[in-house]
């Protein structure tokens, strides 16, 4: 755990609070690691034009980690709660806790003019739905065994929803954009750029006429390789699904089974990364962890917790929604490292045509086969002659182990986005950072 301490308003008396508690219970418990947090979550929402809602959210509290009895226990209590963790310990209170101060600003945060969305432009009659959300987080941790970390972040992440009404129907294109940091961060996305993009993606939902269930090669684009990956196997990577050791996860073991080609990274130090940090929620220093290379596990990513429990290498990946929930282990920006092959190349179809595919939406893999079943985004289909079609409602589905072995191109290209991954009912944000990548004969189906 690094003893750094980061400069930020308010984080020294988070770091006093969390420090205290662990003084204070030391006796009370083998071992013990306090987390305290103040965030504030701005969200401005605005449609064709108007403001439509502002949210705020204050998030402040203690969450608390204590081995006692052999036994892992969590609680989270709000600041005028922090004296009663000693009675869940069985502990004496304190005669005095420190004073809960922070209460964090949103670092000069000005949403764009509702206005400015309004990008001109000619043709069929659209709409767009904005959503900012910037998020000023500040959090301290600290232990019985002595170590202590402080540290803040500031995101800001815009989200564009364009809607197109063409020949009576309705057709819907998204993008979005982020900058993450531990300062204030400038807001140098171009709005006009952002309302584009959507409103592209929404033509071409609006043009899409390639349907029906296929078979043919499928290219993901820059950063959708990332997340598909992170479904296929950085979920199975995760240290307390690892050690499920269901079939899929012994059939991921099993030598060949990955291509050799294939180096998969979780690198939490990507510059505005939606999942960087300097170090994670339980204050170990972040390090880039290698999930595989030469065709076979690296390590998994892992939480103080599953470390001990597993006997595993501890990596920085302890990571929570805030206080109120435990960390468990997380990715933090999933990272492949790209190839040689000219991406140009990887779109050639030969016969039966390629799909093309911009991004990833919901889906679902079965950890225990290996089964799963995605939505992709932005796709087209690029026919044996050369014509890109638009295809929309793609479904893609297969089993993981049979998709591993069918990779059969990794484009030296290079791309990042921006997401937001589910596990446990906790709901954080990744980073997505690929080449281009070739699947061979995956089936899929366009509605």
């Amino acid at each position: 755990m690094s003893a750094e301490l980061v400069s930020a308003p308010g984080i020294e008396q988070l770091r006093d609070i969390a420090g205290w508690a662990a003084r204070e219970l030391r006796g009370a418990a083998d071992y013990l690691q306090v987390f305290a947090e103040s965030t504030l979550a701005v969200s401005v929402e605005c449609t064709s034009g108007e403001p439509s809602a502002t949210c705020g959210d204050l998030r402040e509290g203690l969450g608390c980690l204590a081995l006692k009895d052999g036994r892992w226990r969590y609680r989270a209590v709000t600041p005028d709660q922090v004296d009663t963790v000693a009675d869940w310990l069985g502990a004496p209170r304190p005669a005095a806790t420190p004073p809960w101060v922070p209460g964090p600003g949103t670092a000069g945060f000005r949403p764009v003019d509702p206005q400015a969305w309004l990008v001109g432009q000619d043709g069929d009659p659209y709409s767009v739905r904005s959503v900012e959300d910037a998020t000023c987080r500040r959090y301290a941790v600290a232990d019985s065994e002595g170590a202590a970390y402080a540290g803040a972040s500031y995101t800001l992440r815009r989200r564009v929803e364009a809607g197109l009404l063409a020949a009576g129907r309705r057709y819907r294109g998204l993008s979005r954009w982020l900058r993450k940091g531990t300062a204030a961060v400038d807001a140098d996305a171009s709005v006009e750029d952002l309302v584009n993009t959507a409103l592209g993606h929404a033509r071409d939902s609006a043009k899409a006429a390639f349907i029906g269930k296929h078979r043919t090669p499928v290219v993901f684009g820059p950063s959708a390789a990332a997340g598909f990956l992170h479904e296929l196997v950085g979920h199975a990577l995760e240290a307390d699904n690892f050690r499920l050791d269901s079939d899929y996860i012994r059939g991921l073991r099993r030598p060949g089974a990955l291509p050799a080609a294939l180096s998969l990274r979780d690198d939490p130090t990507v510059e505005h990364g939606y999942g960087s940090y300097p170090a994670d929620d339980e204050g170990f220093t972040a390090t880039v962890t290698t999930l595989l290379q030469n065709g076979e596990i690296g390590s998994p990513v892992t939480c103080l917790r599953t470390a001990q429990r597993g006997g595993l290498r501890r990596t920085a990946n302890a990571r929570r929604v805030d206080f109120r929930s435990p960390a468990i282990p997380r990715a933090a920006n999933t990272v492949v490292v790209p190839g040689a092959d000219d991406p140009a190349l990887l779109l050639r179809g030969e016969g039966s045509g390629v799909l093309h595919v911009g991004g990833l939406g919901a889906g679902m893999i079965n950890l225990g086969t290996g089964e799963f079943s995605f939505a992709a985004l932005n796709c087209h289909y690029l026919t044996p002659n050369g014509d890109r079609v638009p295809a929309r409602d793609v479904s893609l589905v297969g089993n993981a182990l049979d998709t591993l072995a069918r990779l059969e191109g990794i484009g030296s290209d290079f791309g990042g986005d921006n997401a937001t991954c589910g596990k446990q009912g906790q709901l954080i944000g990744i980073g997505l950072y690929s080449p281009s990548m070739r699947y061979a004969a995956l089936d899929w189906s366009a509605a």
